[in-house]
């Protein structure tokens, strides 16, 4: 039976994508969010849970969530580019996981009233919204 690639941090996902640099050497680190203009950090990372979160954009991911969303692709595919980006324990990536059929971004029920709604598309960080 094949096993699942072992999933990557997400401190380096986020450094790939983002340029965000997170400290190793912290559980939880409040950091700015690259998806909106952010002034003061309005996300935070888990390291030991391996997942960040916005506030603002009640946005919720993993590493593998990170790089569907950045390629636009589909979990089997997003294991595969992880595994190539990333390395990784596994050299051969199953094309079909069981219990993963529920992969995608997790968003929070409530709302903070108005807030900010994330824009359409995805900006790089350091672009600038036009």
């Amino acid at each position: 039976m094949k096993t699942s690639p072992q999933k990557p941090p997400i401190a380096e996902v986020l450094a790939h994508y983002y340029g965000l640099e997170v400290k190793a050497s912290r559980g939880r680190q409040k950091v700015c969010c690259p998806l909106h203009a952010d002034q003061n950090p309005s996300a935070s990372v888990n390291l030991d849970s391996d997942r960040w979160n916005c506030f603002t954009c009640n946005l919720s991911e993993d590493s593998f969530d990170v790089v569907m969303r950045e390629e636009n692709i589909g979990f089997p595919e997003a294991q595969e580019f992880a595994h190539r980006q990333f390395g990784g324990d596994c050299p051969d990536v199953p094309r079909d996981v069981p219990g993963e059929s529920g992969r995608g971004v997790h968003q929070r029920s409530w709302s903070r009233g108005s807030g900010s709604a994330l824009r359409p598309g995805v900006r790089r960080f350091g672009d600038t919204w036009s």
